[in-house]
């Protein structure tokens, strides 16, 4: 069964997004999806956690009155959480909110190449599914946006999976790699296959969306190339695609 969902999408209720809520509506369902997550940025470095819940109040009322006006169409409340591991206290409260989907990512990438500062990144991605509190680990491979990481060691990537499907967590397959540096996905297709050895199953695929036309980007491509136990997250619960 194709994968009609698209798990990571940012609108005007992020700093970044420029899309209105409904006009992605609109878009998803010329497209044919069932489910979209809107998972705007959280950045608790740049934002207090009070205009955190004055936004993510104007959010959820607008996300109730769209899905009355479109039935046909799942929306997801989801939020995009920049390094949580520097958040424990403020995670807290998020993880009280009426969330269906909270995305852990790492956004402090390195402005050059070193192997200490590739092993930092993943570092603090590791840090941050240990202390839990989110649902997936959001493109996971992000430095490579920036930088070429190189012949990282696998260890500690391997550390990574392993928390992951102890925590139960699912790992994100993030689409916009394709658009961004011409590659498939982050994570790339090494990693996936050594999550898939290790005996990780649980995946999301986002798009990672700002902009209208991104929506639902190579997602089609990914659903077709990777078999993993593929879902979405329904109050902070991963159901199977099916």
């Amino acid at each position: 069964m194709a994968y009609l969902a698209d798990m990571h999408i940012h609108s005007i209720y992020s700093y970044d997004g420029q899309m209105r809520m409904e006009s992605v509506i609109k878009r998803g369902l010329e497209l044919g999806l069932k489910y979209l997550a809107f998972t705007e940025h959280i950045e608790l470095d740049q934002i207090t956690l009070k205009q955190v819940l004055n936004r993510f109040k104007c959010y959820c009322e607008e996300v109730e009155i769209l899905q009355e006006k479109y039935p046909n169409i799942k929306l997801i409340k989801g939020m995009e959480v920049s390094n949580p591991e520097r958040h424990i206290d403020e995670l807290k409260f998020l993880n009280d909110l009426d969330l269906d989907y909270i995305l852990g990512s790492n956004h402090m990438l390195p402005r050059e190449y070193s192997e200490k500062e590739v092993l930092l990144y993943y570092k603090r991605i590791l840090q941050m599914v240990k202390n839990g509190g989110i649902d997936a680990v959001a493109h996971l491979d992000y430095i490579r946006r920036r930088i070429d990481e190189g012949k990282i060691h696998s260890e500690i990537i391997e550390e990574i999976f392993a928390a992951i499907i102890e925590k139960d967590m699912a790992l994100e397959i993030n689409s916009s790699a394709a658009r961004r540096i011409g590659k498939i996905s982050f994570p790339n297709s090494e990693k996936l296959e050594l999550y898939q050895r290790m005996g990780g199953s649980k995946v999301t695929i986002g798009s990672d969306s700002h902009r209208l036309n991104e929506v639902y980007d190579n997602i089609q491509i990914i659903d077709k190339s990777y078999d993993f136990n593929k879902g979405i997250y329904l109050k902070r619960k991963f159901v199977p695609y099916k």
